[in-house]
């Protein structure tokens, strides 16, 4: 009876005479190897091993021998007593089956000394064990009822064995290293290059000459499936994984080690190997020739060897595993890029689960057909024929792939019929001017016909994906591209799509396709001009509401009948009766939450435990029975939608949902704007030019930078080009970082040109309850301080941004301060700058104060101005203001500081950035601000996605807050009291405002530099400084006259100084563009200029955004009150609004 090892055995080469003399290899060799297994009753070992080596003379060298395989049998003992396969727990717990594979273990191990025994071989040989016993036919095992194995089932075992490991040896050796001269004893060691502008002005940091030693075998699989193979078959989860920073190792050496041993049950991995060594691509396994007449033990020693027709490919193993991993990675992909570092890691090393046995032979040929087709995406013909799909006529559905090469594909793609819900189709061809005859691609094939299913794209299955996905999966794999056409006579159902004329040629998802009546609609109204590279996905018949002043101050709402696009940048809402003006609109990415309410639901997504008609009202609703949306958007913007048809509500929902949390912010609008920039317009910042023109490469005998390289090994978080003292070793900066908060060791930002005083920038440093020191860390804080700036006498200044009781606090996470008797020369001051909760939640406070009110009755007890004050917002920017004062001032005088927060990225950016303002005259220029902006916040690790929720639905996330905005306001606060020393303007802050949440440029996206290259380097991005300094006349502040003094410019931090926004300056543009409000009209002289992306700025000024859209609506009710009541006290109540101005 055939069974699946006797499949293995005919595979190698072990049929007939050869099989026979095998075996009999086989036993010969047990006898002369496993002699201590089963020497237990003999009282003198020795004696035996001497007989079995022949020898007697060397009595040392046998006890040598004797102890290495006691150890070598106590380790296999170690694992077989633990080989519980999962669904086969108990199989081989008996002394029958792990004798057997002790023997086949222990005599693999003694011919194999290099690599011996490592853990995981057992499950191998288990496996193979396992094989033989288990018959095709029945399901039966053989041996079970008789406990006793089937004749020659250790020999063939061990054989079978023998042959897999020669494809699993390379990747469980050890890798063996030279050992040097040891850095911890070499003080003067260089682990990190150093940097001299001079002689790398052209480098880029990466060393082409110097090839890296060649990577371990195990190593060099795993990089090949995830950094390779995966990148090429499926990208966004492979940026997925990556920005997670999951390395392939993590799951991939057990797969590959193991065969997946312990990801399937014995039955059904038995078909996964049998396709593994069944494969007529892997190399030929070549058994030793045994001379059956000669009974000398001369052919022993000899082993099989692989055959190989590809030189280089030791590496690789059973050639279809690695297609076999990829499969099993994109079968999880979908539940990978729905999970964070933790839940990932789960999934990708979860062993086999019982509750998987259903079905376990069909999930293992699924596994082993889709690995074969991500091999040879042309196979998927042959299978899908094999499978007889048919569509809903009954016709036969074969599937055609086409390889298609550089250029464009030559079809345009959309949604599918709803019967093949999930699924795009072609709706018709484009012509292709650089082709013969104009024909593209896909209709010079002849294998593409309209109404084809997309089905895959180098053999991935193309389900339930967009058009825009599909678009960006090309852009992001290498060509050719193999696609797979499904023939389908029904894909449109009766709409018959492709055979229309006049259809609009885009690619559109299933999101965008709209009834002949939307249609309609939407060639009545006048389109706005899209961006380059902006698409729109769906357009939705809904009614908005606006909020409109009674007479007695209260707001009263109404609705205004309209549309709502949707595109992968924005959303905007464009009245029907209008004449194509934009009434309201906010990028995707800035969406917050989206609250629904389905009246004909038992549930909503509004506030919880609510009935349907409280939660409308809770929403700001009046009870009815259309459905509800509620938009709130992280710059506190808010709009409400009420929708009279389900279908449109349910694809504003599902678009909007998928628009604004992505799974992935490789689906930010970034990578899909294409502006047209002119080379020399476009922005390059190099941190190495703003350290050269700082003058901190003036002082090489006291200061260098260094490269981290590529891998940034010192510091993640940090740029890759560091400024630190040229007197400590790098193995000492090592040790430094090691004692900073995420290893952000101190370094030198800024120098003063005068003096040689320093701006140290850091973290907090790991202190803990025992109050731990590093010698490493004192003298690298001490050298940045003190080696430039000889005049303070080893004088200087450690400055922490937080307050003394926050500082100690962090002492029980085993962090903290410095201890200032520790550091020679230091003085400790506590700044008293409050987290990044308590600025979110004053920005929550002051938004507060502009909800309407939706009574005249409603609670007014406390003024304005004071809820204003209450907010603590205004005390934030005073408190960053002064404690950037007193920074500023302490370098000026020739003192170095040494400033820090907790992690050295929120507070410690806003105080070095608006200090550096205050000193270098540089940074009050328009680019200057620009490379201030880059290096201090970009470069040296402010966390923008985390802190602004980028594709984020978890709008309670505590991570989140307005720290950026928070120091724009901090920059207009200088920018007002010195209206002449800054070279932008208002409109300028507004900008970074608009676009640190839109991700419509590269500058904010990602948490540092790193991430930011890694994903930089494959997919082309735009800098906003590309397109302000195209438009630079328009952020140019045309006061500008600075003076020539070198001072410190500080402004005033008393709380009479320190300023609201102009908030009447954005309400009556606001109110006169889009309420049509006739009072406010005549005060159209106060409207903004348009902002770059040639419409009215949806935002408030940068330090809030918080109070944006809400003062858009209905600001200062009794302001306006009074004007209606009174229109001779409108401007003596203009005047009393000076507060906010």
């Amino acid at each position: 009876m055939e069974n699946h090892g006797a499949r293995w055995a005919a595979a190698f080469g072990l049929q007939g005479d050869a099989l026979v003399a095998q075996r009999e290899r086989c036993e010969r060799l047990k006898q002369h190897m496993v002699f201590q297994i089963d020497a237990a009753g003999i009282t003198d070992p020795l004696t035996v091993l001497a007989t079995a080596n022949g020898s007697t003379s060397n009595s040392s060298s046998s006890w040598s021998q004797y102890f290495t395989d006691e150890t070598l049998l106590e380790e296999i003992n170690t694992d077989l007593e633990r080989l519980y396969p999962a669904g086969n727990e108990s199989f081989f717990q008996n002394e029958l089956y792990l004798s057997t594979l002790r023997h086949v273990l222990f005599v693999w191990c003694r011919l194999h000394p290099d690599v011996a025994y490592r853990q995981g071989m057992h499950d191998v040989a288990a496996v193979v064990l396992y094989a033989f016993l288990y018959t095709t036919k029945d399901g039966n095992t053989e041996g079970d009822s008789a406990k006793k194995l089937p004749e020659h089932a250790e020999a063939d075992t061990f054989l079978v064995f023998e042959a897999v490991m020669l494809f699993l040896k390379p990747f469980y050796e050890i890798v063996k290293t030279r050992h040097g001269t040891s850095c911890e004893n070499e003080d003067s060691n260089r682990l990190f290059a150093s940097f001299s502008l001079k002689g790398n002005e052209n480098d880029n940091g990466v060393n082409t000459k110097g090839a890296q030693k060649k990577q371990p075998a195990l190593h060099q699989l795993c990089h090949h499936i995830q950094y390779e193979l995966l990148q090429q078959k499926d990208p966004q989860l492979y940026y997925h994984l990556q920005n997670l920073e999951i390395v392939p190792e993590t799951y991939c050496l057990r797969w590959i080690r193991l065969l997946f041993a312990r990801e399937y049950a014995l039955k059904e991995l038995l078909w996964i190997w049998d396709a593994m060594i069944l494969d007529n691509t892997r190399a030929d396994v070549i058994f030793p020739v045994i001379n059956m007449t000669d009974k000398s033990d001369n052919d022993l020693l000899q082993l099989p060897k692989l055959i190989s027709k590809n030189e280089d490919a030791s590496w690789i193993g059973f050639p279809l595993l690695r297609y076999i991993c990829v499969a099993r990675l994109l079968q999880l992909s979908s539940q990978l890029r729905q999970s964070d570092n933790t839940g990932c890691l789960r999934l990708l090393m979860r062993a086999y689960q019982e509750e998987e046995l259903d079905g376990e032979q069909n999930r293992a040929i699924e596994l082993i057909k889709f690995a074969r087709i991500l091999r040879d995406p042309m196979t998927e013909e042959t299978q899908q024929c094999e499978d007889g799909e048919k569509d809903c006529d009954g016709e036969s559905r074969s599937v055609e792939v086409v390889q298609f090469q550089e250029g464009s594909l030559g079809i345009i793609l959309t949604a599918a019929g709803a019967q093949y819900e999930d699924r795009l189709a072609v709706k018709s061809f484009t012509r292709d001017p650089t082709a013969i005859g104009g024909v593209g691609q896909a209709e010079a094939s002849g294998k593409v016909r309209l109404g084809d299913l997309l089905q895959s794209i180098n053999g991935v299955p193309i389900i339930g994906v967009t058009t825009e996905e599909v678009k960006r999966r090309l852009q992001l794999i290498d060509r050719p591209v193999y696609i797979g056409f499904c023939h389908c006579s029904d894909a449109f159902g009766n709409e018959n799509t492709a055979a229309s004329d006049g259809s609009e040629a885009v690619e559109v998802s299933d999101a965008a396709e709209s009834s002949p009546r939307s249609d309609t609609a939407l060639s009545e109204l006048v389109l706005p001009v899209f961006l380059p590279g902006e698409l729109c996905y769906a357009n939705v018949e809904t009614s908005m509401q606006r909020l409109v002043l009674s007479h007695d101050g209260s707001c009263l709402s109404h609705y205004i009948s309209g549309k709502l696009f949707i595109t992968n940048y924005r959303c905007f809402f464009t009245r029907l009766l209008g004449r194509g003006e934009i009434d309201w609109q906010i990028p995707v990415l800035s969406i917050a939450s989206i609250d629904r309410i389905d009246p004909h639901a038992s549930a909503t997504t509004g506030p919880a435990s609510l009935s349907v008609e409280n939660a409308q009202v809770a929403l700001g609703f009046a009870p009815d029975d259309s459905f509800k949306v509620v938009i709130r958007c992280k710059d506190t913007q808010v709009a409400r939608l009420s929708i009279t048809d389900q279908s449109e509500y349910s694809k504003l929902v599902k678009c909007l949902s998928f628009l604004a949390f992505p799974s992935s912010l490789l689906d930010a609008f970034c990578f899909a704007y294409s502006p047209t920039v002119a080379p020399s317009e476009e922005v390059q910042f190099d941190i190495r030019q703003e350290y050269k023109r700082i003058g901190l490469l003036s002082f090489p005998e006291h200061l260098r930078c260094i490269d981290q390289s590529s891998q940034y090994t010192l510091c993640e978080t940090y740029p890759r080009h560091l400024i630190v003292p040229a007197d400590i070793s790098d193995v000492r900066l090592k040790a430094a970082a090691a004692f900073r908060a995420h290893q952000r060791l101190p370094v030198v930002s800024w120098i003063h040109p005068s003096n040689g005083a320093t701006i140290v920038r850091s973290s907090q440093p790991l202190v803990g309850l025992k109050s731990a020191r590093s010698g490493e860390d004192e003298l690298l804080v001490t050298l940045s301080c003190c080696s430039t700036n000889k005049k303070a006498f080893g004088r200087y200044v450690i400055m922490d941004a937080r307050s003394q009781l926050a500082a100690v606090g962090n002492k029980a996470l085993g962090k903290g301060t410095e201890i200032s008797s520790n550091y020679r020369g230091a003085k400790l001051i506590f700044m008293n700058v409050e987290n990044i909760h308590s600025v979110r939640q004053s920005q929550v406070s002051l938004a507060a104060i502009f909800e309407p009110k939706k009574s005249a009755s409603e609670d007014t007890s406390s003024s304005f101005y004071g809820r204003i004050d209450s907010s603590g917002w205004l005390r934030h920017v005073r408190l960053v203001l002064k404690a950037s004062v007193e920074l500023a001032h302490t370098v000026h005088n020739g003192m170095s500081v040494l400033t820090h927060c907790s992690d050295g990225w929120d507070r410690t950016a806003q105080m070095v950035a608006l200090a550096a303002l205050m000193l270098d005259p540089y940074y009050r220029t328009l680019r200057g601000f620009q490379v201030l902006v880059e290096k201090e916040w970009c470069a040296f690790g402010h966390q923008f996605a985390l802190r602004c929720g980028h594709a984020r639905s978890d709008v309670s996330n505590e991570q989140r807050s307005p720290v950026f905005l928070l120091w724009l306001d901090c920059v207009w606060q200088y920018i007002r009291q010195y209206p002449t020393e800054c070279e932008f303007n208002e409109s300028f802050l507004l900008a970074l405002a608009d676009h640190v949440y839109s991700c419509k440029f590269g500058t904010f996206m990602f948490d540092c530099e790193r991430q930011r290259k890694d994903f930089f380097a494959k997919h082309r991005v735009f800098s906003i400084w590309s397109e302000i300094n195209t438009q630079s006349e328009r952020f140019t502040n045309h006061m500008y006259a600075p003076s020539e003094q070198a001072t410190v410019l500080s402004p005033s931090t008393l709380s009479k100084n320190i300023k609201c926004v102009p908030i009447l300056k954005f309400l009556c543009a606001v109110v006169c563009t889009k309420m049509n409000c006739f009072i406010l009209q005549t005060m159209e002289g106060l409207l903004l200029p348009l902002g770059p992306d040639r419409y009215p700025s949806r935002s408030c000024f940068p330090m809030l955004l918080s109070c944006s859209y809400l003062v858009k609506q209905c600001v200062l009710v009794s302001f306006f009150t009074a004007v209606l009541n009174s229109k001779s006290n409108f401007f003596q109540n203009l005047k009393q609004l000076s507060f906010c101005y």
